[in-house]
């Protein structure tokens, strides 16, 4: 995936920065069904005409939101992961990132997108089923390694299991609870099916010190 999508005429990573913020900004307060190229042009302070020169229509801004969104996402995990030492660690120094970026999200983005942006939608998939899939199996990997997750558990499952369940915080199960306590909770659910005691520990010395 390329660090500026195409759907940006100019590959200018300044441009594609200021414009990714602005739309993502105006997604998360209207949603994406909601939010006009206008919406867009105001928030950027430019004219629609000049936006019009950075991007064809507002399928082509979605898409390119989508596809920047998802590097920024893979480039921060793959830092986290890269910089961390246990498997427990990177879980919940991912799971504070992905619970910040919850928090800003607009409860229909997800419906948005699925019905009307369905070529989005795909590409969401394709990183669920290959980025997301291979971060979860090589952390369970490695906890088992480490003695942190236990020996018997069955990693392509378990990956099986915690793929299936990653997208239900967006789904608005109940209006009782907001995603990010529904990302929280999950997280729990699956930690404390696989962790072994140690792990355990550590998580929850973890989870108070960057107080997910």
């Amino acid at each position: 995936m390329e660090t500026t999508p195409t759907s940006i005429k100019k590959q200018d990573n300044c441009t594609a920065s200021k414009i990714f913020e602005k739309a993502r900004h105006v997604f998360n307060n209207v949603g994406v069904r909601n939010t006009t190229m206008d919406d867009l042009s105001r928030e950027l302070g430019i004219s629609k005409k000049t936006l019009y020169k950075e991007i064809d229509n507002k399928a082509d801004l979605v898409k390119f939101c989508v596809q920047y969104d998802l590097q920024q996402d893979e480039n921060t995990i793959n830092a986290i992961s890269q910089n961390t030492e246990n498997a427990i660690e990177e879980l919940v120094l991912i799971a504070a990132h992905i619970s910040k970026e919850l928090q800003i999200y607009h409860p229909s983005i997800l419906k948005d997108i699925t019905k009307f942006y369905p070529e989005c939608w795909q590409l969401i998939e394709n990183h669920k089923n290959t980025f997301i899939q291979k971060n979860i199996s090589d952390n369970i990997k490695k906890g088992i390694k480490q003695g942190l997750y236990r020996k018997d558990v069955n990693a392509e499952l378990a990956t099986k299991i915690q793929l299936h369940l990653c997208f239900l915080p967006l789904e608005n199960i109940d209006n009782d609870y907001n995603p990010t306590q529904v990302y929280q909770e999950t997280l729990r659910y699956n930690l404390y099916a696989i962790a072994t005691p140690k792990g355990i520990e550590l998580f929850e010395q973890l989870i108070k010190k960057i107080k997910l």
